[in-house]
């Protein structure tokens, strides 16, 4: 429980006993980017894996900070470790150096739909303590 107590200055003191458990500042995971998964039409079997990618779904993020034409890409994988696309490059350096000094981050599916040949998937991007 909590108590205050008066110190000698009148102001109050706030004393907190052992059982109260107190939340880490960030005890809820932080939307740090809504976009749209880039280059799936480059994806194989797309059109296959297309029905069983549903709203509410976890993505994960990988860093390839080796990639030849972007040095901060950042891969899109199902929870299978299937391959959906990419963090879009205009919107990928923040995220990348957050993931380079080891945040966790993480996307949900938005929302899904077909743009001719483009599979348009909208993510948000997630930054998480566990």
């Amino acid at each position: 429980m909590k108590e205050l107590s008066r110190i000698s200055s009148g102001s109050l003191l706030q004393t907190l006993h052992s059982e109260v458990q107190i939340p880490a500042p960030y005890s809820e995971d932080i939307l740090l980017l809504s976009t749209f998964a880039a280059g799936t039409t480059h994806v194989a079997g797309i059109e296959e894996l297309e029905p069983f990618l549903q709203p509410g779904d976890r993505v994960k993020l990988v860093r390839v900070p080796d990639n030849p034409s972007d040095p901060n890409a950042i891969k899109l994988y199902t929870r299978d470790g299937v391959k959906l696309g990419y963090v879009p490059r205009q919107e990928n350096q923040i995220l990348a150096r957050l993931m380079d000094a080891g945040k966790l981050l993480y996307a949900v599916i938005r929302e899904k739909s077909w743009r001719g040949a483009w599979l348009q998937l909208g993510i948000d991007i997630y930054m998480t303590e566990d």
